[in-house]
């Protein structure tokens, strides 16, 4: 015999929702020779980047690195591209906002909420991650408040902080 559950709340409970604003947004392109370089640039910096999230998808032969990194961070990291002959195809400021479990690995459908949210709201986010207990949303800064609030319709966190 099989079990099937399914937990389902509304609005779904986190442990927090909040906003990080004063973030860039980099885009960088680099072949596969390129992009060796800069993470072994990258790597042996000191002190380390403080990077918000970072994805790496490939177009044929090219690479696209995108990078959200407070934004003291970015001079650092536009330098490390440079010295390896990587290209920045687009920069722009950024906020981010995070939604932290619980169990979000284990229920459907919640980056739908939090996009259907975002949407009621007004607000196109720039991208949005979802990784085992956390979503986060990278979003022109001056949205921030909009997506907080179109978030807070399906998500609370305790004690009310969607802020």
């Amino acid at each position: 015999m099989e079990t099937v559950a399914v937990y389902f709340e509304k609005p779904v409970r986190t442990y927090g929702i909040k906003a990080r604003l004063g973030n860039i947004a980099l885009s960088l392109e680099c072949t596969a020779d390129q992009l060796t370089g800069l993470t072994a640039t990258l790597a042996a910096l000191e002190p380390p980047l403080q990077l918000v999230s970072c994805s790496l998808m490939w177009e044929g032969d090219l690479a696209l690195l995108q990078v959200c990194l407070p934004q003291d961070q970015a001079p650092r990291l536009e330098e490390a591209a440079a010295r390896t002959g990587v290209g920045t195809a687009q920069c722009s400021q950024a906020g981010v906002v995070n939604l932290q479990g619980p169990h979000f690995g284990d229920r459907w459908g919640l980056a739908s909420e939090a996009l259907c949210g975002m949407e009621s709201a007004g607000v196109e986010p720039l991208s949005i991650l979802g990784v085992t207990h956390t979503i986060q949303v990278t979003l022109a800064p001056e949205s921030s408040g909009a997506a907080l609030e179109g978030l807070g319709r399906g998500f609370c966190a305790p004690g009310g902080d969607n802020g």
